[in-house]
């Protein structure tokens, strides 16, 4: 609640708010030292309590610097109140990831784990929403309707970037501050909550949430699951401090230490996370770091990273580790990536080879499409966006109509899971289309890089995509009546933006109506979520017992 009233309606961070964030982090510390000096055996403690202790041993280097030293405070606001909120987010962090380590009273809920992600989603925007509505958040004279801060907050924690209001323009450093707070949160809490819940009630799941779990879980065994969160989480932290590194470098040199600290930190979380906020007024089509080759390439290497999947950035570094281990003694076995992260790794590739030569192609062989960096640049960098991150570098409202389809496309197929990217997964893009394509050839088993697949993966595969196309098709009719005027493209477009968590709009975004903005947050909320996950929580289960019925054939074709 200090925080919230210092930053949120005094609008600076006063000598108050220095020394109560110094008492909370002195009380966190504290209570580290004592349990380890009562525990019994110290390196277990240490061991098993490394990153909560690494992060005591952050928030007080950083609170001790911001008391003993105040040239943030005399070269920018928007820093000093970026390192206050990662001080106050870390341990938040440090302390809900400990919550979680009560496995029985979660179990005893008896909740499945759908219910849990929605609901934690639904408290963080509805957290969100009352904070972007605080009297700070918005430039002086600036005012911010329920809707439109639903909307925003949304758009922020499902990590998508469709925004009302110019984030740049109409927020504060407060506002942007808080937006940063919601991405991350969105970004990273979506993967923590779901290999540490998932893999906690891993047994008591039904089939549905099997089936959906499955695909985003590389680990099942509950004893490695701290590895996993603690993976995650440091991770996405250490990319995070590198890319801001190299952001800051790419940046021109005609603005402040804490101006250019900023934008490399809030648009190095906002590209690792996919969520496409900028808070630059033109975005990275701005005029200050226009044709800046350097800075599109560190985006989009972020973006890549956060779309990949938790899964595959772990078998990778393994697989990188062990091939080390194997030149140091060469009689050991040979290693070998997961048919899983082979998958993701070709599809991956391939969409970003294939989009970016169909968008030059589109854009710039039919058609004089605008660049920025260069043609070849302009294309790769939009091929990257448009699948996971809605960042752009020159105006989507100006692109092709050819191209308009390649980016629906992309977007459609999105990133991969355990990830931070939306759409129906490169996984299931891949898997549907080579079951497809076994069923033409009449091939008896799916077989993958020399692996045989479970049997119902390429069905439901199919099913997945038949299912999201049924969603789009009938929000699309709701949105026509909800925006009328609107040409069908543009519509479909932020439709499939939304639904995908992309964020790329054909300017079509501060246009739409009450009506229109509640269907497209809906929209970003249920494809963050996942349709199917959505559906089969909603759904109620069958209790019944099995019954045997007699079969019968019907003609398909």
């Amino acid at each position: 609640m200090l925080v919230i009233w210092e930053v949120g309606f005094a609008g600076a961070v006063s000598t108050s708010h220095q020394w109560a964030t110094a008492a909370l982090v002195a009380l966190f510390c504290l209570e580290h030292v004592l349990n380890w000096r009562r525990s019994e055996r110290r390196r277990d403690y240490l061991r098993r309590w490394g990153l909560h202790i690494a992060v005591g041993v952050l928030v007080a280097a950083l609170t001790i610097a911001l008391l003993t030293s105040h040239w943030l405070e005399t070269h920018g606001g928007k820093l000093t109140l970026l390192v206050y909120g990662l001080i106050q987010g870390a341990m938040l962090l440090s302390l809900g990831l400990r919550a979680l380590r009560h496995q029985a009273q979660i179990a005893s809920l008896h909740l499945r784990p759908g219910w849990l992600f929605m609901g934690s989603f639904i408290l963080i925007i509805a957290i969100g929403t009352a904070l972007l509505k605080l009297p700070r958040a918005t430039v002086s004279g600036a005012t911010l309707s329920w809707l439109d801060a639903l909307f925003t907050s949304t758009s922020a924690v499902c990590v998508t970037g469709l925004a009302v209001e110019n984030t740049a323009q109409f927020f504060s450093p407060t506002g942007q501050v808080i937006l940063l707070g919601l991405i991350q949160i969105g970004g990273l809490g979506i993967m923590t909550l779901t290999f540490y819940l998932g893999s906690i009630l891993f047994s008591g799941m039904s089939l549905h949430d099997r089936q959906v779990l499955g695909e985003m879980i590389s680990e099942k065994h509950l004893a490695k699951v701290s590895d996993a969160v603690r993976f995650i989480v440091v991770f996405t932290f250490v990319t995070e401090l590198l890319g801001t590194i190299f952001l800051y470098q790419c940046l021109p040199g005609d603005r402040g230490f804490a101006e250019r600290g900023f934008q490399a930190a809030f648009h190095s979380v906002s590209a690792f996370c996919n969520a496409g906020f900028s808070t630059l007024p033109d975005g990275l089509a701005d005029a200050w770091i226009r044709d800046n080759g350097g800075l599109q390439l560190v985006v989009c290497a972020l973006i890549i990273l956060g779309g990949l999947g938790a899964p595959v950035l772990r078998d990778g570094l393994a697989f990188l580790a062990q091939n080390l281990r194997r030149l140091r003694d060469p009689a050991q076995n040979r290693p070998r990536l997961r048919v899983h992260t082979r998958l993701v790794l070709v599809t991956t590739l391939l969409l970003l080879v294939g989009g970016a030569v169909a968008i030059w192609v589109s854009e710039f062989c039919f058609k004089a499409g605008e660049t920025n960096g260069g043609v070849t640049l302009t294309a790769v960098f939009h091929s990257v966006t448009s699948r996971t991150a809605g960042f752009n570098t020159v105006d989507v409202g100006g692109i092709g109509p050819l191209t308009v389809h390649f980016l629906v496309l992309l977007m459609l197929v999105g990133g991969s899971p355990g990830g931070t990217a939306g759409g129906v997964r490169t996984t299931v893009f891949a898997v549907a289309a080579a079951h497809l394509w076994h069923l033409l050839r009449t091939t008896p088993d799916l077989v993958l890089f020399r692996r045989k697949l479970s049997p119902d993966i390429g069905p439901r595969a199919l099913a997945l995509l038949v299912l999201t196309m049924g969603w789009l098709f009938v929000n699309f009719a709701v949105l026509r009546q909800l925006q009328p005027g609107v040409t069908d493209a543009r519509l479909v477009f932020e439709l499939v933006s939304a639904f995908a968590t992309v964020g790329l709009s054909m300017n079509l975004t501060a246009e739409l109506t009450e009506g229109a903005k509640v269907l497209i947050l809906i929209n970003m909320f249920v494809g963050r979520i996942g349709l199917f996950t959505v559906l089969s929580t909603l759904t109620p289960l069958n209790r019944r017992r099995p019954v045997q019925r007699p079969t019968e054939e019907i003609i398909l074709a």
